[in-house]
C-alpha cells in the first residue's frame, strides 16, 4: 500500500505545469506520428527535452510477414552511425597511447608512396582522399583484400587537400583497430564501449540477437529487404566494405545512452579528447542509411532537445518525420534543399556528348529494365580485372529503381580531379549524387559508378 507522502508526491508531479506542458507536446508528437503511420511510416521515435521523455514509441510493423509491431526495444540498423563507435574507439586508443592520430598508414600496412603518409586523423576527418566505397556492402571481402584494394585505388586528390566522405577510410580505421588490439572489431567495440555503458542491445553478431527482435526493411511497393543479419557476412562480423563504417544494430534507448555518455560525460572520452566531431556545445545531426533503412540522431543543446528516429520503409523515411516533428518542437529545419545533395565547388558543366551519355544512364536506372540496362553496360562500361562482372553491374543498376525511385538530373559537372558528378532529385531519397569514373574523351567509357544518398552520413 502506498504511503500518503508517496501519493501526495505523485499528485504534485502529475500536476506540475512543466510536466503538463511536456504531456501536451508529447500528445501532439504522438498524433503526428499516428498520421505518419497511416501514410506508411514504420519505425520508432524517441524525443527528449530537458531530461523529460516526450515520446518513446514504435509505429507500424517491424515485420509484416509475422505482423510484429514496432516497439522501443525493436532492434534497428544504425547505418553510418557505426562510424561514431569507430571514431570513439580510435580516440580511446590514442588516449591510451596505443596509437597516435598522427600515425600514418605506412605504420600499419604496406602502402605505396601516394598513401604512405595518410594519417589516422585524415581518415577520421574524411580528408584522406579515398573514394566513397570500393564495392558492395555484402561482397565477401576480407580485411587483407580491403587493405590491398585501398592501397591500389587512385586517389582523386592529395590527402589533406579537402574533405570527401569515405566509407573506405573508416574500414581502414576498423582494420587499424583490429591490428592494434588483436581482436575483432565487434569484440573490441563491445568491451571498450558497450559493456562499460551497459548497452546489451548494440553490436553485430555478439549480442546474439533473436531474429524476432530485428526490424525488416521494405522497398518501394512493399518488397521485404530483410535484416542486416540476413545478409551475407563474415564469421566475425560484416564483410570489409562495410566493417567500421556501417552495419551495426541497436535500439533507440541504447543509442540515447551512447550519445548521452559521449556528449555529456567523461565516461567514454574526456572533453579534450573528443575532437570537434563530438562538441557538446554545438547542434549535431548524425544519420545513416542504406537507401531503405534510415537512422537519425539529432541533438540541439540550445533547446536541450534530442531526437532519435529509425525508419524502415523507403516510401516514408526518417528525414520527413524529423521535419514534421521539428515544426511541433520549434526547431529549425536542418535541410537547406531536401531535393539535392551538397556538391563540391570548382566544377564545370559536362560536355554535351558526355552529358547525353549520362542522361541515358539515368533513363536506364529509372526504367529498372534489366535488358535495357544490360545493353547500356555492354556498350559503355569497361569491365576490367578486379572490378564487378557484367552481370553484377547490371543487377546493381537495375535494382536502383526500387531504392532510389524516379531520378531527375539537376546538374552534371566535371572536375580537374576525380569522377564526374551527377546531382539528382529523387522521389524516394533525400537527394542522390552519382560519382562516375569515366574517360574524358569520346567515347567516354565508364569505369565505375558510386551512389551517395542524401549527402554525407
Amino acid at each position: 500500500m502506498r504511503s500518503l507522502t508517496a501519493v501526495s508526491s505523485f499528485l504534485i508531479v502529475l500536476l506540475h505545469p512543466a510536466l503538463l506542458g511536456a504531456q501536451a507536446i508529447g500528445a501532439q508528437l504522438d498524433s503526428a506520428m499516428h498520421a505518419a503511420e497511416a501514410n506508411g511510416f514504420s519505425g520508432v521515435v524517441r524525443v527528449e527535452r530537458d531530461g523529460v521523455i516526450l515520446l518513446r514509441k514504435g509505429y507500424g510493423l517491424a515485420n509484416r510477414a509475422t505482423h510484429m509491431q514496432f516497439a522501443p526495444a525493436t532492434v534497428v540498423q544504425i547505418g553510418s552511425n557505426t562510424k561514431d563507435f569507430t571514431a570513439v574507439a580510435i580516440l580511446q586508443l590514442a588516449r591510451q597511447g596505443r596509437l597516435s592520430l598522427r600515425d600514418s598508414l605506412g605504420k600499419f600496412f604496406p602502402a605505396p608512396a601516394d598513401k604512405r603518409g595518410i594519417t589516422i586523423s585524415q581518415l577520421l576527418e574524411h580528408r584522406a582522399g579515398f573514394p566513397l566505397g570500393l564495392g558492395g556492402d555484402f561482397e565477401p571481402v576480407t580485411r587483407a583484400a580491403l587493405v590491398d584494394s585501398a592501397m591500389r585505388v587512385r586517389l582523386p586528390f592529395v590527402p589533406g587537400a579537402r574533405e570527401s566522405y569515405s566509407n573506405t577510410g573508416y574500414s581502414l580505421l576498423a582494420a587499424i583497430i583490429e591490428q592494434v588490439t588483436n581482436r575483432s572489431y565487434d569484440e573490441h567495440i563491445r568491451d571498450a564501449i558497450l559493456t562499460p555503458l551497459g548497452l546489451r542491445h548494440t553490436g553485430f553478431l555478439l549480442p546474439a540477437f533473436a531474429a524476432s527482435d530485428l526490424a525488416h526493411g521494405y522497398l518501394a511497393g512493399g518488397a521485404d529487404a530483410g535484416t542486416m543479419l540476413g545478409q551475407p557476412h563474415a564469421p566475425d562480423g560484416p564483410w570489409w566494405n562495410l566493417r567500421g563504417n556501417g552495419g551495426m544494430l541497436s535500439t533507440v534507448d541504447d543509442m540515447h545512452a551512447f550519445y548521452r555518455a559521449l556528449f555529456e560525460s567523461d565516461s567514454l572520452l574526456p572533453r579534450a579528447g573528443r575532437g570537434s566531431r563530438f562538441n557538446p556545445d554545438e547542434p549535431v545531426g548524425l544519420a545513416g542509411s542504406d537507401g531503405v533503412n534510415f537512422f537519425l540522431y539529432e541533438r540541439d543543446p540550445q533547446s536541450h532537445t534530442e531526437i532519435i528516429i529509425a525508419s524502415t520503409n523507403v516510401e516514408l523515411k526518417a528525414p520527413l518525420i524529423r521535419r514534421a516533428l521539428g515544426e511541433l518542437l520549434g526547431l529549425p529545419n536542418p535541410d537547406v534543399d531536401a531535393g539535392s545533395v551538397a556538391h563540391r565547388p570548382g566544377g564545370t558543366p559536362a560536355p554535351a556528348p558526355m552529358a547525353a551519355l549520362l542522361a541515358q544512364l539515368i533513363e536506364c536506372m529509372n526504367s529498372g529494365d534489366t535488358a535495357q540496362v544490360r545493353r547500356y553496360v555492354e556498350a559503355h562500361f569497361v569491365i576490367e580485372p578486379g572490378t564487378p562482372a557484367l552481370e553484377v553491374r547490371v543487377q546493381r543498376i537495375s535494382g536502383m529503381r526500387e531504392r532510389l525511385g524516379v531520378l531527375q538530373i539537376l546538374g552534371i559537372e566535371t572536375f580537374a580531379d576525380g569522377p564526374v558528378e551527377v546531382r539528382l532529385r529523387s522521389t524516394l531519397q533525400e537527394g542522390v549524387l552519382l560519382r562516375v569514373a569515366m574517360d574524358r574523351v569520346a567515347p567516354y567509357a565508364i569505369h565505375g559508378v558510386q551512389v551517395q544518398i542524401g549527402g554525407p552520413n
